[in-house]
């Protein structure tokens, strides 16, 4: 009887860890992107992927050698999907070992994808993964000081831990203008629960600190960064919004209002400090600091020009460039080609959209040619019509139910885009099929929302413009 107990309880666990890998399998396969995003270097990962054996030395010299041409999140991906082909448990541990977690903080999301898809996965893997991205999670608790505002459902979807920092209103001031930690105030001493003053031999109460900072672990790497302004009013930056300038409405808050820096500091109730770069704080730094580590690209500076209108492509205000032929407006970097002049200039879409060609050459006759200046052109159309829809009608509308993680996929797409976009206009594509063959890639992304440019959409743009003939 002991011996049929024994059989059928190793059945059952047999049973158990092939449904666990088959659900881990899936999970992998649908969030590889995620994954390649938070490699931000190729040491450790290449090295630990090939010294455990998953990757062999003339694949880790070939990525290595890829990562000339194209860049590393790619080179990744192609890893990742090659893995995915032979995947099995032991593959995780590797990816989420303690190495990996705390070289590359923006894992622990995926991390916690797997935990809570597959409850009973930590059975299965090693323990410093499940002890490293326990040190990733956000407390539940939070103590706020007067006037406060939270951003539970924004910014629970985004890994960082908090740390107890009991401070004076003044050490808080003079924090944010040294930019370093107060060390010499003991007020402003990191303290944990229970622990002795050294001043006055006493135990620090709950009830008397008087606020609560989110520092230290923070994934800087994010694409939204949690923001707050002398604790009045906080919100999420979207860094691929202030990278493109300061004008940018590039803040969004718990009601769902966009915001530039400036307005959000005003905002925030520090309107005559007129430096929104030592105003705003994320995770215990101003922004001014995050800027110099090298976590935030400095927006660039320009005159500060409004026009009136939003640019087709992102929907922003800001300094527009309009085309002389019809009504459309653009900001420099959102055109294809980047717009260099405002004198007698033609956007694109007039200068592709408006010129009809006869089909006449066959898709495989296309896919082969250089890119030259026309074909360059052609496929710069093409890309203008992906970036519409996700930059002005998608990314602006997602719900204020978890906006931080649908915000973060989309995101993630235009990144992939501007990818594609940087590599066209650097002419890093040899032939059309090579920017098609990129276009497919973008395509196998989850969609965000059915307002999307398809694949279908695009395909049917690029044979109508490239004057492909149809087969039969």
């Amino acid at each position: 009887m002991a011996a049929e107990d024994r059989d059928l309880s190793t059945r059952m666990s047999a049973e158990a860890q092939n449904n666990v890998k088959k659900n881990a399998g899936m999970l992998f396969k649908r969030h590889k992107v995620e994954i390649s995003s938070a490699i931000k270097t190729p040491f450790p990962f290449l090295e630990l992927l090939r010294d455990r054996g998953f990757i062999t030395n003339e694949k880790y010299k070939e990525s290595r050698e890829n990562m000339k041409q194209i860049p590393l999140q790619e080179v990744v991906y192609d890893i990742l999907s090659d893995l995915e082909k032979t995947f099995d448990l032991p593959l995780l541990n590797a990816l989420f070992s303690k190495v990996h977690m705390e070289k590359y903080p923006a894992l622990s999301c995926s991390f916690r994808i797997f935990k809570n898809e597959i409850p009973n996965i930590k059975d299965f893997l090693e323990s410093d993964a499940e002890e490293n991205e326990g040190r990733s999670d956000v407390q539940q608790s939070l103590e706020q000081g007067p006037g406060e505002t939270s951003y539970p459902k924004l910014l629970g979807s985004i890994p960082h831990s908090l740390t107890y920092i009991e401070i004076s209103s003044e050490d808080s001031e003079e924090r944010r203008n040294r930019e370093e930690s107060p060390k010499a105030s003991t007020s402003a001493v990191k303290r944990k629960p229970d622990t002795v003053n050294p001043e006055n031999n006493s135990t620090p109460e709950k009830a008397k600190r008087k606020k609560c900072t989110a520092c230290e672990s923070v994934d800087f790497q994010a694409e939204l960064l949690p923001v707050t302004c002398k604790t009045k009013t906080s919100g999420l930056l979207i860094k691929r919004k202030l990278e493109r300038g300061a004008t940018r409405k590039c803040i969004r808050t718990e009601d769902g209002n966009w915001f530039t820096p400036r307005e959000f500091e005003v905002r925030g109730g520090n309107e005559k400090a007129n430096n929104w770069k030592t105003s705003l704080i994320c995770g215990g730094k101003t922004l001014k600091r995050l800027m110099e580590l090298g976590y935030i690209h400095a927006p660039p500076t320009t005159k500060k020009v409004e026009n009136s209108g939003k640019c087709e492509i992102c929907q922003d205000g800001g300094k527009l460039f309009r085309c002389h032929t019809c009504p459309k407006a653009f900001h420099e970097g959102c055109h294809l080609p980047p717009v260099r002049t405002n004198r007698n200039w033609k956007c694109t879409f007039c200068t592709i959209g408006n010129t009809p060609s006869q089909p006449h050459d066959r898709e495989s006759e296309v896919l082969v040619k250089h890119v030259g200046p026309e074909e360059e052109l052609k496929c710069e159309f093409l890309l203008l019509h992906v970036y519409g829809p996700l930059e002005s009608k998608v990314f602006p509308n997602i719900p204020h139910e978890n906006y931080a993680e649908e915000a973060s996929r989309c995101l993630e797409k235009l990144r992939k885009l501007d990818t594609i976009k940087d590599s066209l206009l650097k002419g890093a594509y040899p032939s059309v099929g090579s920017f098609v063959q990129a276009m497919d890639e973008f395509f196998t992304l989850p969609r965000c929302s059915d307002a999307e440019f398809t694949k279908d959409n695009f395909k049917k743009n690029f044979r109508k413009h490239f004057a492909i003939q149809e087969t039969n």
